[in-house]
């Protein structure tokens, strides 16, 4: 009953911290919402998909390798059990560390904007199904004081 509750305590932890950073043109932060922000004009000369790699956090390496130690103290006894819990808990580890950094990994678009001035900006932000991009497309490009860009229709 102890292994259950540990497992499930472990994957709920790393379900909850798998959250990424999906912010597109129409999300806004605490630190943004409600400040004077610098607005540009200006046409999408090309877009490309692209990934947005996230930071991953050490948990899902760690909730792995415990998975897998866990899984492993079945097998055996004495120090085969041990090298069994051992070799577990590693590739344990493994697999937890790849499936954290998949889970903070999104898709994203690089739009590249021709402003009025004919200097380009390129901008990278979380893919949005509700405001595609197409070259041509009027846009603007809006930067918050911390630098942070994005473009919106």
């Amino acid at each position: 009953m102890k292994r259950i509750v540990a497992i499930a305590l472990i994957i709920s932890t790393v379900v909850m911290s798998g959250c990424a950073n999906n912010m597109t043109s129409h999300d806004y932060n605490e630190a943004t919402a409600g400040k004077k922000m610098q607005v540009e004009l200006g046409v999408v000369e090309s877009i490309r998909d692209v990934k947005i790699n996230g930071k991953a956090s050490p948990l899902g390496g760690m909730a792995g390798g415990a998975l897998g130690a866990i899984a492993g103290s079945n097998g055996g006894g004495g120090l085969g059990q041990l090298a069994v819990m051992v070799v577990a808990g590693a590739v344990g580890a493994a697999v937890g560390a790849i499936v954290d950094k998949k889970v903070h990994d999104s898709e994203g678009i690089e739009i590249t904007v021709k402003l009025v001035g004919n200097d380009l900006q390129a901008v990278t932000q979380a893919k949005d199904s509700s405001e595609p991009f197409a070259k041509g497309d009027n846009v603007r490009v809006i930067t918050d004081q911390n630098g942070s860009s994005r473009v919106s229709h």
